[in-house]
């Protein structure tokens, strides 16, 4: 039976995670074929070459649940961001599980275990290592065992443990990156990922949750505090964490949430490439966030001692 969502957060995993160096058996995503493939593999035919002398910074945007709107909002943001903020147009993969929107639109390339791989291995062919960063974007629920759920459609479900992006990024040879995890029990990350050339941001501790999903708000409570506005005011990776750990600890404190504590960790070799790569960025104004939580018709606003239970947690 497949493991779904729900049974893994009451329940936890059943099995360490990261466990495995591949997916288990449970995965039921669809694998990376056909139009999907083309489609990824053009993205990353697309992307211009990397300059030599220069810090380019290549991102990889991944949106994990097609169930809510608030993971893809922050991926297509993160997308104008970059471009307009880190001189970065073109330089940014996009993997979005995305809600069914009905109106036509293009199908984007999901994000899965095996689309996330080869993104990463695509990438690690354009950049270098030594000189440039990839900034890696994942927003997604967290579960108990601290993996990230990927779901692409009804039954549709995989999982990705700490340790196994640890070893797709080694097997795609990224040298410098920028992680963020945004997720619930997101912070198994760092000890996994920990490098001097990585920095690693987590949205919560290894055993808390984080909040805003369910489709209640237009981006997640790190999301925003994050993503939104402390990168607005700010190109300093650990600067934004800072303002975004503040910010959404005091909300959490307004809210009655239990905290969720982010977390940091920034090797020396990628601290120092991020700061030379900062010297050279221009002044830019703040880009606004285009979406706006639209509460349905007839929705009773509730208090934060009324709520439903989990309807603000990520995970």
């Amino acid at each position: 039976m497949i493991r779904t969502l729900a049974s893994a957060l009451l329940l936890g995993c059943a099995g360490a995670a990261g466990a495995a160096n591949e997916p288990g058996p449970q995965a039921t995503t669809p694998k990376l074929e056909g139009n999907q493939l083309t489609m990824l593999d053009a993205a990353l035919a697309a992307l211009p070459a990397q300059r030599p002398g220069v810090t380019d910074v290549y991102v990889l945007g991944v949106a994990g649940d097609v169930d809510e709107d608030v993971f893809p909002n922050e991926v297509a943001y993160l997308q104008e961001l970059s471009a307009k903020r880190w001189n970065a147009e073109g330089r940014m993969i996009s993997l979005v599980n995305r809600p069914a929107l009905g109106n036509g639109g293009v199908t984007p390339v999901q994000a899965t275990y095996d689309s996330i791989g080869h993104a990463l291995r695509g990438l690690g062919q354009k950049l270098d290592p030594n000189e440039d960063v990839l900034f890696l974007y994942l927003t997604s629920h967290g579960l108990h065992d601290n993996s990230v759920y990927l779901h692409t459609d009804r039954d549709q479900e995989d999982y990705l443990a700490p340790e196994q992006l640890a070893r797709l990024l080694d097997q795609a040879q990224i040298g410098n990156a920028v992680i963020v995890v945004s997720a619930c029990f997101s912070g198994a990350f760092i000890p996994a990922l920990w490098s001097p050339q990585r920095m690693v941001i987590t949205a919560a501790r290894k055993d808390r949750p984080s909040f805003g999903c369910g489709n209640s708000d237009s981006a997640t409570w790190f999301g925003r505090a994050f993503l939104i506005e402390a990168l607005n005011t700010t190109n300093d990776f650990g600067a934004a964490y800072r303002l975004a750990a503040s910010t959404v600890r005091r909300r959490e404190k307004e809210q009655g949430e239990l905290p969720s504590e982010p977390q940091f960790h920034a090797g020396k070799t990628v601290a120092t490439v991020l700061e030379q790569w900062r010297t050279g960025l221009p002044e830019t104004a703040a880009v606004p966030y285009p979406f706006v939580y639209q509460r349905p018709s007839g929705a009773k606003t509730l208090s934060p001692k009324s709520k439903p239970a989990n309807r603000n947690r990520k995970g």
